[in-house]
């Protein structure tokens, strides 16, 4: 029987995962610049801080990903529908009593991971890693605890 606290867990997790990466990448990053011999197939410097700019919206990418599953699982067994994501958020802060605030937070979230996946023009504020798991956490608080 699926739980409110086992998709916050796995929230977590992803960003628990997210600070090990930076870690390493960090690090590669750091050892990289002492000795360019560690680099392979073809890698260049510019690579690593490529991959180093755009880890934290990955992560926040991941973080939405797992959010929204556990979501979906809690509406699928409540209403048996498949609404936008939007809708979703809407529809489950009206269902469970998710106060406006975690409601609206979450759905920064969201907007800030559109426009990481979409690459849209207008420009969405920033939720950093560890802010948006509190976010989408917050949010997840307000389900039952078992469904």
């Amino acid at each position: 029987m699926p739980n409110n606290h086992e998709w916050q867990t796995r929230i977590k997790a992803v960003e628990r995962e997210h600070w090990a990466i930076r870690q390493a990448t960090d690090r590669f990053k750091e050892q990289a610049r002492r000795d360019p011999t560690i680099l392979e197939g073809g890698l260049r410097h510019r690579d690593i801080d490529h991959a180093s700019d755009n880890l934290d919206g990955t992560y926040v990418i991941r973080l939405f990903a797992e959010f929204e599953t556990g979501l979906r699982q809690y509406w699928d067994h409540a209403r048996g529908t498949n609404p936008r994501t939007h809708d979703l958020l809407e529809g489950l802060a009206a269902l469970c009593g998710v106060p406006d605030e975690q409601r609206e937070n979450a759905h920064a979230v969201r907007e800030y991971r559109n426009s990481l996946v979409h690459e849209r023009e207008e420009e969405s504020e920033v939720v950093p890693v560890d802010t948006a798991r509190g976010y989408l956490c917050r949010f997840f608080s307000f389900l039952p605890p078992r469904w």
